[in-house]
């Protein structure tokens, strides 16, 4: 394996949130994406999109030299006051710090065992509506843990500019034990949204005489994200941040990021 030479700093960001990628951006600390955890797509913050925001933010910490590896890190190993970054090509990134700020523990190790496990996930039912009548619906909200949110999109099954034609992501959120309890699975899901479709009065294609064909949804696949990392007591030299980065701090808020996603670094 190829070294790179050892580095010294004072502070070191790790994480692949939208929380770390903020926090190293306001407070101007390098940060060591662990693993690439962009928002989803319907993620909004301070009323813009949470996706935009890190896609700028990880482009804008590169630019300033802040994004140490980008999206090179295979695994990340914490021992003392190092930090060692295994990294794409067979390379390896090794640094001293005073202090080390986690928002992620994925593919972290050499942390101190955790107080307690995360045992809650956000999960996204991606659904295509294979027999659907247009509609104008973009969204809405349950007081449901499994089908919280409902999105439609333009379905991108299709060629071209369209806005009629939409598929559906669903929003969960749910506890470890739900996700292994098959009444919260995706199929759960499928007849949930079908019978919800059907009460807000949307009904399959048009058929001949004017008749509808029977709805049709299909689920094409399910994507799992932890809620947060795991619960950890703070070290002298390790402090564990689970909440979003203050947008109180100075250059936030919606101006600064208003700026910032209008390529103000």
């Amino acid at each position: 394996m190829i070294t790179i030479p050892k580095y010294e700093y004072e502070e070191i960001v790790v994480g692949g949130n939208l929380n770390a990628l903020l926090y190293s951006y306001h407070k101007k600390i390098p940060l060591v994406i662990n693993k690439l955890l962009p928002p989803h797509r319907f993620e909004v913050t301070e009323g813009r999109s949470s996706l935009e925001l890190w896609n700028k933010l990880f482009f804008t910490l590169s630019l300033l030299g802040l994004n140490l590896l980008g999206d090179k890190t295979r695994s990340t190993r914490i021992k003392e006051n190092q930090i060692t970054v295994a990294t794409k090509g067979a390379r390896a990134f090794k640094a001293n710090f005073k202090k080390l700020i986690i928002f992620d523990d994925e593919d972290v190790s050499g942390l101190p065992l955790p107080i307690k496990e995360n045992e809650d996930f956000i999960v996204l039912d991606w659904m295509s509506l294979r027999c659907c009548e247009t509609h104008s619906h973009n969204y809405f909200k349950t007081d449901d843990q499994l089908v919280n949110e409902v999105h439609f999109y333009p379905s991108e099954r299709i060629d071209g500019n369209h806005v009629k034609i939409k598929d559906i992501v669903t929003i969960s959120f749910l506890s470890k034990s739900q996700l292994e309890d098959f009444e919260y699975s995706d199929t759960y899901a499928k007849f949930k949204i079908i019978n919800m479709l059907k009460t807000l009065g949307i009904r399959g294609a048009k058929g001949g005489a004017g008749n509808h064909y029977a709805l049709k949804v299909e689920v094409e696949k399910r994507e799992i994200r932890k809620a947060k990392m795991n619960l950890y007591k703070d070290l002298e030299h390790i402090k564990f941040i689970y909440e979003m980065a203050p947008l109180s701090l100075e250059g936030a808020g919606t101006q600064g990021i208003n700026k910032l996603l209008q390529g103000a670094a």
